[in-house]
């Protein structure tokens, strides 16, 4: 019982950390820069901020109710892949700065990225749909 409640209060604490990398300007700019479908982004901050409004209620009575506790288990999965998808975004991140500080201006080497990024964000805004349908 008292497991439940604190894999609970880690989900809190969870959400928090995750509202705070999609509030960050990493995040936003990297969806601004690439044109990439932000009403994706704000969709993704509406799921959370509902999970977020019942999440503690719902830590209460999964102690009672198998149901509740099945939902949060479902909500849990959701809320980490949502948690490893900004965690994607972030390297990728890191990783354009990176090259863009290297000195190869090598144009092949620049395309090949260049692809590779491309094939990146669709990967990215396929897998916050799923998120989000989730």
């Amino acid at each position: 019982m008292a497991a439940e409640f604190v894999g609970g209060a880690l989900l809190s604490a969870f959400l928090q950390v995750t509202f705070e990398k999609l509030a960050s300007a990493k995040i936003q700019d990297y969806f601004q820069e690439r044109k990439l479908n932000e009403k994706l982004l704000k969709r993704l901050n509406i799921m959370l901020l509902s999970i977020n409004a019942v999440v503690d209620d719902a830590e209460l009575k999964q102690i009672k109710n198998r149901h509740v506790k099945a939902w949060l288990d479902a909500v849990k999965d959701v809320v980490f892949e949502a948690e490893d998808l900004l965690d994607e975004i972030d390297i990728e991140v890191l990783r354009c700065n990176l090259e863009a500080e290297s000195d190869s201006n090598n144009g092949k080497v620049w395309n090949f990225f260049n692809a590779s990024s491309n094939s990146f964000e669709k990967e990215i805004e396929s897998k916050m749909q799923e998120v989000l349908e989730t």
